[in-house]
Formats: structure tokens, C-alpha cells, sequence
């Protein structure tokens, strides 16, 4: 069923047409606000407002085209709101680059876009120039300030329309290809905007943290968010960031330092700070609402962080593309939550915002029925243009996200993961209390073999043993989605937007053997395709259940092994036999317990596994209790004979029979390709 957009009082057409209008509106009703805090610098909305006419001007002095793209390329202080305010002034549209991504990626975006202009700072300059079209001003804020600072600060006259261009958002990018520029129109930032006031419920007396590199959507979504509703923009530097500091602490401080309220950011900065917050007993003062996206964030971890920080702070777990400009759905914790089997396999993301409509879809492209599982699709008045150099978007239709969802018996969403990842083994996982954070994924050796791996981060403080999660995974997965292959990480690696990067990967090693993880993310162990330390647990139950069978033998069976009137040597090969038959009952006890995962690493079908198993088990286990019922029982005591063949004999061929089928049977669907 698609979840339609709501309606929301005080709509869009009725107010501003351009982004930019529905933050100059605050201009003129609170000035002398604080609309921007970074570090030491405060910029009230007059002083921000003044600069980026200053600087809108020396654009349009420039030549800029009405719709002229112009990159932006300053990193995220009070200087890239202003460029990015500027641009939009002028009538233009901003093209936001991160001068810390990589080089490949800078050169893509900035010869991708068809730049007019670039603005940026001299020691940037070099970079820029190299893919800015020769003769196209690139205007450096630092060394050209006079020259702006020449122009005047009063307000421009109108140039864009609801349906001109006002930004292109590049997206993540996935495994193996380069971000595909979104072209974003003033509507559809107006509409996105409308859904956020309505859903966090934004005033102006918010303060609203800042933590995504500026390339990304949820940049703009944070300024939007703070400046169109007249709040504060607190930006986070470098030594809050945590992909660079590792610790949690100054992030908290600054939240708390600058009475922060509202708190939009990744599903690693909210997990940092979880267990900043819980290792230390802290709060996070005046924060009033916390909006977790980007990645899969589970139900679990949102009950964890309602019970450490308490029913006073609102928690959203948000589903938004680029496409949509970072809108899409979301899921609100209630204040008493329902109970839910398995919290820690669900992603609920619940209802979409207003301007949405979100729907699983079946095959044709429309929405699927409710419990079904599909591709989710997104369509709605926040859905930008198309991709530049790129398709063109239908506003009839939904455009395809590659995330898998479902409709759930409450009516609301529930992200499974991408469309081609593996999302029910991680679900699975996560239910094991040692693992802290995992992913599934198919890696091809140096054969060219496709196996599919996990690989797993610990709980703070933890260990993880590889061999028992790969039986915690045989037993609760079919075989041909159980991974054969368990990796132990420090970390996840993750791309610049915050999403797992199964791109950067470690390989894995052979079998019982350590190396170091590559970037840096710390030690890597796997138990491999071969079994690992499975032999050796099944060994050590081997050991213990032999041992057992000998001491309760004469318990169970009195006078069964009664060897006292037969002559040497046959007494001692009697005795001999009596021994191997513990061992044997050992060792199917071992393999019952732990010998599952070498059963299901051969890809026949669940059921057939499992009576491979419990076949190999009872011919093991059997001649233990076998033997020593036919030593106490009377040849002529026809009754008990038959039981006993028909309990053991019998039963042996049948388990033969069945370790036959299943060696003779084709190995099911796999991962291998």
C-alpha cells in the first residue's frame, strides 16, 4: 500500500515560491537573530543576509545566467552558507563539492556539472581551475573579498521562479560508479521544507547541529531546515567530527555548550554518541528531537537510546534520497512502544512526509499488496527534475530507489535493505548478543569463486567467535543464505555519506590465519569456508560425551560389558569395541551440536540438510545404546528383538539412504555466479 503524502496546513503555494524567500522572510522579521554559530563566529541573519547580496551581486556583475550552475567549493563554515545563499540570490543554482573528497571524485563533479563559475578559496583555486571551462570566473572569497565587499548589500530584485533550478545534489554513488548529479528545483526544496516543519514540529527558538560534509543532501537539508524556519545553524568543525577525532566528546560538548535542540545526523554519529552517553551517564541538555538517516537504523537501537535519554527527546528514524531532496519517510518512536518479535532484525521507517508518496512496488512498477516484498519507489511534489546529462523524472510515476522494502501489518514501512544485499543473514546477526555491527556480502577469491562472508564488529569491549556464528547463522537460515565465511573488523567501512562501503572490504584470509585489515580499521581474523575451529568444538563435546557414555554405561546397562568369563585376547578386542562405540557416540554428539555449518556449506536445499545432519548424527550416535540393548537381551525374547531391529537396523539403512541423497543431490541456488 503506498503511503501517501498528507496534506500540511499552510502549504507551499500559498507562501514563498523560491527556498531563499522563505529564509529572507526571517530577515525582515528577526535580524539581529543568530542564524549561524561556527566555532567562534556568530553571523546574525542581517550579517549573513548582507554578505550574500554582496556577493549575488558580484555574480550577476559576472555574467551569471538565470539557472547558471556554480560550484561551490569551501568545506563547511559560515562562508559556504553564504556562497550557497548568494548563488540562489542571483537566480542561479549551487553545486555543492567537499574540498576533502577525494581527487577522483572533485574532477568528476566539477567536469560533470557544466560549471559557469566556481567559488572558492586561493589555495583551492589550482584544483578548481583545472576542471572550471577556461575563460569561467572562478572567484576566490579570500583574496577577491574587497571586491565583493564593494557591492551593495541591499536586497536584489527577484530573478528565479518556483520551477527554476536551484541546486544539483550529487548522490553517494554505489560500488563501482561515480554520483549521478539530482537537478533540484526552488519547488521542490519549498516542498521538502514544508514536510520537515510540519513533522519535527520547527520554530525559530531551534538550534539546529550541523555534522554532513556540504556535497551531500543532508547539508542543504540542515540549513533549510534551520534558516527557512528562523533558527540557529550550529555547525560542527573538525574536532567534532568523529570519522577524524574517534571520540565522542567534543561532539557532546558542543551539543550541550550550544544548547542544541534539534539533532538531524548518520547512523554512526548516533551510535557514537549512544555509547558516549551511556559510558559516561550524560544527557544531551536541551536536544529535543533526533532524526537518524542514512542507513539502516534498527528498532532496537532506538528503544536503547529511548531508555538512556528518556521520553522527553523524540526519536525519528528517516528514509530520504538524494532524488527527493533527503525526504522520504519516517518512523517515530512511541512513547510505549508495541512489542516486536526480534527488534534487532526491524528497520521500521514508517509514514511518509508530507509531499511524499512512498510505495513498495511489485512487478510493473505498481504498488505491491500489503506484507509483500519489493523495490520502494518514491514519487511526489519533493522529487527533483531528473539527473543532469541524465533521464528526465515522470511525476506519475514512481521513481525506483534500489532499496528493498516491505508494508508491515501496522501499515508502516520497513527498509530491507539494498536491493541486492543481503539484509535477512545481517538481520540475523544483529540477533547475536557478541556482535555489535555487521554486513553480509559475496567476495570472489583470487579463483574467482564467489563465497558469501560476514563480516562482524564486536560489542564494545567484546570478542566474537567466528565458528559459533556460523552455527548461530546454520540454524536459523536455509543453507543457501547462511555465509560460509566469517570475518572479524575493528570497523565497518563506511563511504563519505555515512553508508556501509562493501567496496572497501578487507579480502578475506585463509583459513586460521591473521593479517592486518587494510585503511587502517585495525586487526582481521576469519574462520573460513573449510570449518575453522568447527572441528575443534566438535572435538572438545566429542571428548566430554565419550567420556560420559563409558562412566554411565554399566549405570544404564548393568553387566552389558561384563567381560569376566571371556579369555584373552577376545576380552580385550571386546573391550576395544566397547570403547570405540563411545567414541562413536561422542563424536555424533559433537556433530549434532556443532557440525551443522559443515553440512550446510555444501548448498543443498533446508530440509535435505537437516536430514543430512540428523542422519550422520544417529549413525554415529546409534551403536553405543544399540549394542549393549542386544547384550542384555534373550535370543528367544522375540518381542524385544523386533523392537531392536527395527529401532536401530532399520533406522541406520534409512540414515544411509538419506547421506546418499544428499551427496548424490545438485547443490541448490547459491551466491556463487
Amino acid at each position: 500500500m503506498p503511503q501517501e503524502p498528507p496534506t500540511s496546513t499552510n502549504s507551499a503555494a500559498s507562501g514563498p515560491r523560491c527556498v531563499h524567500q522563505l529564509y529572507e522572510a526571517h530577515v525582515r522579521r528577526a535580524p539581529d537573530a543568530v542564524a549561524v554559530v561556527h566555532g567562534r563566529d556568530r553571523l546574525t541573519y542581517r550579517e549573513l543576509d548582507e554578505r550574500a547580496n554582496r556577493l549575488a551581486r558580484h555574480l550577476r556583475e559576472a555574467g551569471l545566467p538565470k539557472g547558471g550552475l556554480v560550484a561551490v567549493c569551501l568545506g563547511r563554515d559560515a562562508e559556504v552558507l553564504t556562497a550557497m545563499l548568494a548563488v540562489l540570490k542571483a537566480g542561479g543554482a549551487y553545486v555543492p563539492v567537499e574540498p576533502s573528497a577525494p581527487p577522483s571524485l572533485l574532477r568528476h563533479v566539477l567536469a560533470d556539472a557544466g560549471l559557469f563559475a566556481a567559488i572558492t578559496r586561493e589555495s583551492l583555486r589550482v584544483m578548481v581551475s583545472d576542471t572550471v571551462r577556461s575563460g569561467r570566473p572562478v572567484i576566490c572569497l579570500d583574496t577577491q573579498a574587497e571586491a565583493v565587499a564593494r557591492r551593495s548589500a541591499e536586497p536584489l530584485d527577484a530573478r528565479a521562479g518556483a520551477s527554476d533550478l536551484a541546486c544539483v545534489l550529487y548522490t553517494s554513488g554505489a560500488a563501482g560508479r561515480m554520483p549521478r548529479g539530482v537537478l533540484l528545483e526552488h519547488r521542490h526544496l519549498v516542498s521538502a521544507y514544508e514536510g520537515w516543519r510540519v513533522v519535527y514540529r520547527l520554530s525559530p527558538e531551534d538550534r539546529h547541529l550541523q555534522t554532513t560534509p556540504s556535497e551531500f543532501a543532508g547539508f542543504t537539508g540542515d540549513w533549510v531546515r534551520a534558516l527557512c524556519s528562523g533558527g540557529a545553524l550550529v555547525s560542527a568543525g573538525r574536532d567534532e567530527d568523529l570519522d577524524r577525532a574517534g571520540d565522542a566528546a567534543p561532539l557532546h560538548r558542543l551539543i550541550v555548550d550550544q544548547s542544541v535542540t534539534v539533532l538531524a545526523c548518520d547512523v554512526p554519529t548516533a551510535r557514537g554518541l549512544h555509547r558516549h552517553l551511556r559510558s559516561r551517564g550524560a544527557d544531551l541538555g536541551d536536544v529535543r528531537l533526533i532524526a537518524v538517516s542514512g542507513d539502516s537504523w534498527y528498532l532496537d537501537e532506538l528503544q536503547a537510546l529511548r531508555r538512556t535519554l528518556g521520553p522527553h527527546v523524540r526519536l525519528l528514524n528517516v528514509y530520504g534520497v538524494t532524488e527527493a531532496a533527503g525526504s522520504g519517510t519516517y518512523f517515530e518512536l512511541p512513547d510505549r512502544p508495541t512489542v516486536t518479535d526480534h527488534p534487532e532484525r526491524v528497520s521500521p521507517i514508517g509514514t511518509a512526509f508530507p509531499g511524499a508518496a512512498v510505495a513498495v512496488l511489485g512487478r510493473g512498477g505498481a504498488p505491491a499488496a500489503w506484507g509483500a516484498r519489493g523495490e520502494l519507489g518514491i514519487k511526489g511534489t519533493v522529487v527533483g527534475r531528473g539527473y543532469l546529462n541524465g533521464p528526465a523524472f515522470t511525476a506519475s510515476r514512481y521513481l525506483r530507489t534500489g532499496d528493498r522494502g516491505r508494508v508491515r501489518d501496522d501499515g508502516g514501512l520497513e527498509h530491507l535493505g539494498r536491493v541486492a544485499s543481503h539484509a535477512d543473514a545481517e538481520a540475523v546477526l544483529r540477533g547475536h548478543p557478541s556482535v555489535g555491527e555487521c554486513l553480509v556480502t559475496s567476495v570472489e577469491n583470487a579463483e574467482g569463486h564467489k563465497t558469501l562472508t560476514a563480516y562482524v564488529t564486536p560489542v564494545d569491549g567484546g570478542e566474537v567467535d567466528p565458528s559459533e556464528l556460523r552455527l548461530f547463522l546454520a540454524t536459523r537460515l536455509p543453507s543457501t543464505r547462511t555465509p560460509r565465511t566469517v570475518v572479524r573488523v575493528a570497523s565497518l567501512p563506511r563511504t563519505r555519506a555515512g553508508k556501509l562501503d562493501r567496496s572497501a572490504l578487507p579480502q578475506p584470509a585463509r583459513r586460521d590465519s591473521k593479517r592486518r585489515a587494510s585503511g587502517g580499521k585495525g586487526t582481521l581474523s576469519v574462520d573460513g569456508g573449510e570449518g575453522g575451529n568447527l572441528w575443534g568444538a566438535i572435538a572438545g563435546i566429542a571428548a566430554l560425551f565419550s567420556f560420559l557414555s563409558l562412566m554411565l554405561t554399566d549405570a544404564l546397562w548393568p553387566y552389558s560389558t561384563d567381560l569376566s568369563l571371556v579369555p584373552n585376547p577376545w576380552a580385550a578386542l571386546f573391550t576395544g569395541l566397547y570403547v570405540c562405540e563411545s567414541l562413536a557416540f561422542g563424536l555424533g554428539m559433537g556433530f549434532l551440536f556443532a557440525g551443522r555449518p559443515l553440512v550446510a556449506r555444501h548448498g543443498r536445499s533446508p530440509a535435505l540438510t537437516s536430514a543430512a545432519h540428523l542422519a550422520v548424527v544417529w549413525l554415529l550416535i546409534a551403536w553405543w545404546p544399540q549394542d549393549n540393548y542386544y547384550r542384555l537381551a534373550a535370543k528367544t525374547d522375540w518381542a524385544r528383538q523386533a523392537a531392536l531391529v527395527y529401532a536401530f537396523n532399520v533406522t541406520l539403512m534409512i540414515a544411509a539412504a538419506v547421506v546418499v541423497a544428499f551427496v548424490a543431490a545438485r547443490p541448490g541456488k547459491t551466491d556463487r555466479s
